[in-house]
């Protein structure tokens, strides 16, 4: 299996496409990104340098000099589309 196979398998058994999709159906612009070790996220890429990094335990909000705050976070894994609800709640208020 080539890297590009296993990213892609990482991130669809770590939940990340059914994340990246249900952002996709609220119009939002999202893609499955490695964060190392194969531990992978959904990325938004928002103005200014800052992005957001998904999985089914929440969501956070970086930029270039790393974290700034939580979107959403939860003990357990959430529902894809209650991760991508949360993110639409904060770019629809920032």
């Amino acid at each position: 299996m080539n890297y590009e196979e296993r990213c892609a398998s990482a991130s669809k058994a770590q939940g990340i496409d059914e994340i990246v999709t249900a952002l996709s159906s609220l119009g939002i612009k999202a893609t499955s990104e490695q964060t190392g070790g194969f531990t992978m996220c959904a990325y938004v890429e928002l103005s200014g340098g800052k992005y957001i990094y998904a999985n089914p335990y929440g969501a956070g909000l970086y930029d270039e000099d790393g974290y700034i705050a939580d979107i959403t976070q939860h003990d357990e894994e959430t529902t894809p589309q209650a991760i991508a609800q949360a993110i639409k709640n904060y770019i629809d208020k920032n």
